[in-house]
C-alpha cells in the first residue's frame, strides 16, 4: 500500500530555495546586528576616552590650585 505524500514533497526545489532564503535572511539580520553592536561599542569607547581626558584635565587643575591635598 502506497502512503500519500505531502503536497510540498513534489516541489523539493522550492522548499530548498525557501530554506536557503530563510537562512540568508537570518544571516543578514545577524550580520547587521553585529555591525551595529560594533559601531556602538566604538562610539562608547571614544566617549569614555574623551571623558577620561576631560577628567584628568579637571583633576590637574584642581591639584594645581592646591585643593587636592
Amino acid at each position: 500500500m502506497v502512503q500519500p505524500q505531502p503536497s510540498w514533497f513534489e516541489h523539493v526545489d522550492l522548499m530548498q530555495a525557501a530554506i536557503v532564503a530563510l537562512i540568508f535572511i537570518v544571516g543578514w539580520f545577524a550580520v547587521r546586528a553585529l555591525k551595529k553592536i560594533d559601531a556602538n561599542q566604538t562610539e562608547l569607547f571614544n566617549r569614555m576616552h574623551n571623558l577620561e581626558n576631560e577628567f584628568h584635565v579637571l583633576k590637574g587643575e584642581h591639584n594645581a590650585r592646591g585643593c587636592g591635598k
